[in-house]
């Protein structure tokens, strides 16, 4: 699904997260988590989006799953590993705590 994680960004909004994966078909996906101050207690927030396509419950579980495999330096752990809890809470399953 992926083969690199290209770019990854911590938003000046409140802490909304972008991550940025190289995709086999050699798209760049962006995704974001808002964690905006203005999505604060909105059903927006916290929200996993895509600058390709909409996210089903399915599609975020195989996404985790795929950035897990990506997971590969120290520098870019820490902002994956939310990602992939985040996207695992959208898709319904229980998230694992971090590895220490």
């Amino acid at each position: 699904m992926f083969t690199l994680i290209v770019d990854y960004a911590i938003a000046p909004d409140g802490g909304s997260l972008a991550l940025s994966v190289e995709r086999l078909d050699g798209k760049t996906e962006c995704f974001v988590i808002n964690r905006s101050f203005a999505s604060h207690g909105t059903p927006d927030y916290n929200a996993v989006s895509s600058n390709l396509r909409s996210l089903s419950a399915n599609e975020c579980e195989e996404i985790a799953r795929h950035l897990e495999e990506l997971v590969v330096d120290s520098t870019s752990i820490d902002l994956v590993t939310e990602f992939i809890k985040t996207l695992k809470a959208h898709s319904g399953k229980t998230p694992e705590p971090p590895a220490h």
